[in-house]
């Protein structure tokens, strides 16, 4: 059994010490500029700043100190859920089921906020992560790859950027297909899901096709749009990041995906980034296959059960 108090200052500052070091370790991939490492750091370590509430507790067994759990209660697409910040548990405590114990209480606190879900992010490299959080389905996937010199997209096809007609189709069928990417990871009902995905867009693109900083590809086939991919650039130091890459209803299967990203990595060499990254949903095992296949590395799961 353990309790739970309110960490004090001293324990909190000595946990954050610890903490950053851990997700330096975490996020320092191969490639990785410093100052995007730092970003990951510092964003990690601010959660609380940004929270309609939290906590840092201290976990106790008996008269011991063993550990700390850092929860926050935060808007997760219009929703009420909580993000599990850490629990650590010191190694002389460890194997004895106070982790176990400690996410029932984030899990006790969450309820109490109100929260309708429960998220953690954990680092794809290390196994007992991924064993501790293996209750929390895992919803989706950050990936990264520092580009290069991107392979040709293959013959017969070519890249160009959309046009004003073909954006407003675009965004209309965006809008639908990330709803639905929402409501099938099993995070939010349809209704819901349909509900963020036009909010997001919205706050994405104000100024639609002419959004600075933002690359809307179109793959051409015969002719033919085949697959879109939309790119928004310098979104963290040194990467852009694919918002949407999508082939045609009907035409996949066909390597169109694939030659979309290529194109997606070229422009990314153009706009001066020198990696590109991308969010995956975790139901989509074909995406996620073909991105590995082309070198991109996940350095975020983020898991979440329903409350």
């Amino acid at each position: 059994m353990i309790s739970t108090r309110a960490a004090t200052q001293a324990e909190t500052a000595a946990w954050q010490d610890d903490f950053r070091a851990r997700l330096q370790a975490w996020y320092d991939l191969p490639g990785a500029r410093p100052d995007w490492v730092s970003q990951q750091v510092d964003g990690r370590l601010s959660l609380a700043r940004f929270a309609t509430s939290s906590a840092v507790f201290a976990l106790e067994s008996g008269e011991d100190y063993i550990g700390v759990l850092a929860v926050a209660l935060t808007d997760q697409d219009g929703r009420p859920g909580v993000v599990i910040g850490d629990i650590w548990i010191a190694p002389a405590h460890r194997r004895r089921g106070h982790g176990t114990a400690a996410l029932r209480h984030a899990e006790s606190w969450a309820a109490r906020q109100q929260a309708r879900s429960v998220w953690a992010l954990t680092n794809p490299a290390d196994p007992a992560h991924a064993a501790f959080f293996s209750g929390y389905p895992v919803r989706s996937r950050q990936m990264i790859k520092e580009v290069r010199a991107p392979e040709g997209i293959g013959p017969g096809l070519e890249g160009r950027p959309m046009t004003d007609a073909e954006f407003a189709d675009w965004r209309a069928e965006t809008v639908q297909g990330y709803a639905a990417d929402i409501s099938d990871s099993g995070s939010m009902s349809p209704g819901d899901a349909m509900t963020a995905s036009i909010a997001e867009v919205d706050r994405l693109l104000p100024d639609g096709l002419r959004t600075e900083q933002h690359s809307f590809l179109c793959l051409i086939a015969a002719g033919e749009v085949v697959a879109t991919n939309w790119i928004y650039h310098h979104r963290s130091p040194g990467v852009s990041w694919v918002y949407g890459v999508e082939t045609h209803e009907g035409l996949r299967g066909k390597g169109y995906g694939r030659a979309a990203m290529i194109i997606g990595e070229q422009a990314t060499l153009a706009a001066g980034d020198t990696h590109l990254g991308l969010n995956v949903f975790g139901h989509n095992a074909v995406a996620i296959s073909m991105y590995e296949s082309m070198g991109y590395r996940a350095y975020d799961h983020g898991r979440s059960i329903e409350i």
